[in-house]
């Protein structure tokens, strides 16, 4: 066990949730000894870090994995961010999942969207402009928003627009209506071979005449459009903004943004050096940061399954069925948009699914012998409680329980008491075997549980 402060266990602890989705008991021990500035640049610079989950994952395809089917990618995606020692990586790939958002019940190529989700996964914290020329060359997404029908004397505006309106401009970003078509005409011979599954461009089918775009005229073709995009203000506000709000809070300042623009222009529109700027900034730690999101289906699933060091196996093959209880089905964002995320996420149903969840995988641990044991461990590794003597008390319990789900945030008053209650009330011995399931259930399907 790694002894940390009160504030250096708030801090990390935050961090990990934010940055990732959670930490396993040896990860947050390992994190522990190397301190918060350390942990926070290894988690920018995941290829510092040994990922054998990709030559596994490939290895087993055709057996396990099969990537012509949906719904075994899904699964495939959530086994590797709930396994991943890459965490800011998977997050991001997340994240750009839903602002790039593409569905497979319109593409129908299971393949494709495995495809794009790697395209996210490689260019997660790289260049903004390097992955929107991998973005646009997607089958998929060429398939989302009809770019392969683009071409010369019958322009498509559908990609053109959602571009500048949810990718790069912003509603209100500058552009207009003539900006839109201008684009349309730039990316025609825009396309994809089916057979081979790959990008090609057909000069026959692009209009290389002169096109007046965001103020400048040239021949312009669709990379000539994307470098106009990337230097524009209101890209770097918008992407900026974005980020911020996803990972630190919903109401950002203009001086919170200010310098994030100016890291994004400094850095030649270096995402890693944003999202540096981001994890270290002192909004970043503010209170008004501190559990001020709530988790989507994704990161309340995967967040569980690492918090309790659970195998994936005990998802008992409803994790699919479950998360879409939640309100959640990846590679099926609702539009263009992806999900509204924020309070949406939150209902009547919504909850219950997460209930259901919480108690399936505490049934099911403690089914495989798995559960005390695990949680014994996690709570060893993070501290929460000073004794092992302590889990023998209604209190000790309690608060190691607590401390293990969400560590450096006490309970309410109302909330510890009504645990310690639940554990057989103030001053009992107690089992730890009868109680820490119940109360896990009970931590796991508490509102502040649901805030990341």
């Amino acid at each position: 066990m790694t002894a940390l402060s009160a504030t250096d266990t708030r801090k990390l602890a935050h961090l990990l949730r934010r940055a990732g989705f959670g930490a396993r008991p040896a990860e947050w021990t390992a994190y522990a000894k190397i301190g918060l500035p350390a942990v926070t640049d290894t988690l920018l610079h995941p290829e510092r870090v040994p990922d054998p989950m990709a030559d596994v994952l490939q290895g087993i395809q055709g057996d396990y994995v099969d990537f012509d089917d949906i719904s075994s990618i899904r699964k495939w995606w959530m086994y590797r961010m709930s396994h991943t020692p890459r965490p800011l990586e998977e997050k991001m790939t997340l994240f750009w999942h839903g602002h790039f958002a593409t569905a497979n019940y319109k593409v129908d190529n299971p393949r494709w969207m495995w495809t794009q989700n790697q395209t996210f996964r490689t260019h997660a914290l790289g260049n903004f402009k390097t992955l929107l020329q991998a973005v646009s060359r997607d089958p998929a997404m060429l398939v989302w928003l009809d770019g392969a029908e683009n071409r010369k004397g019958r322009p498509n505006e559908n990609y053109g627009r959602e571009l500048m309106e949810l990718f790069t401009l912003g509603v209100g970003g500058g552009y207009t209506e003539s900006d839109v078509k201008e684009a349309a005409r730039a990316f025609t011979g825009w396309h994809y071979d089916r057979d081979k599954s790959v990008f090609v461009f057909s000069p026959d089918r692009h209009d290389d005449g002169p096109k007046t775009f965001l103020g400048e005229t040239g021949n312009f073709n669709g990379d000539d459009v994307l470098e106009i995009i990337v230097r524009h203000p209101s890209t770097a506000n918008f992407v900026c903004t974005k980020l911020f709000k996803n990972f630190v809070h919903e109401t950002p300042t203009p001086a919170d943004i200010a310098p994030l623009t100016r890291t994004y222009f400094a850095s030649g529109y270096d995402l890693r050096a944003v999202m540096g700027a981001i994890l270290t900034s002192p909004a970043f730690y503010s209170d008004a940061a501190y559990h001020a999101r709530i988790k989507s289906p994704t990161e309340y699933v995967v967040t569980a399954l690492r918090t309790l060091d659970a195998p994936f196996a005990v998802t008992n093959n409803n994790l699919l069925s479950q998360t879409r209880a939640m309100g959640q089905e990846l590679f099926s964002p609702p539009n263009v948009k992806g999900w509204p995320g924020g309070k949406t996420w939150m209902n009547t149903m919504t909850l219950m699914g997460r209930v259901n969840f919480a108690d399936g995988i505490i049934y099911e641990m403690g089914k495989r012998n798995l559960l005390e044991i695990r949680l014994r461990r996690g709570i060893m590794a993070c501290g929460s409680a000073p004794t092992p003597d302590a889990l023998g008390t209604s209190e000790g319990l309690t608060d190691a329980v607590w401390g293990l789900l969400l560590p450096g945030h006490a309970p309410s008053a109302a909330t510890r008491a009504a645990l310690v209650s639940y554990a057989g009330g103030s001053g009992s011995k107690v089992d730890f075997g009868a109680k820490a399931p119940g109360l896990v259930s009970l931590v796991l399907s508490a509102p502040e549980y649901q805030l990341a």
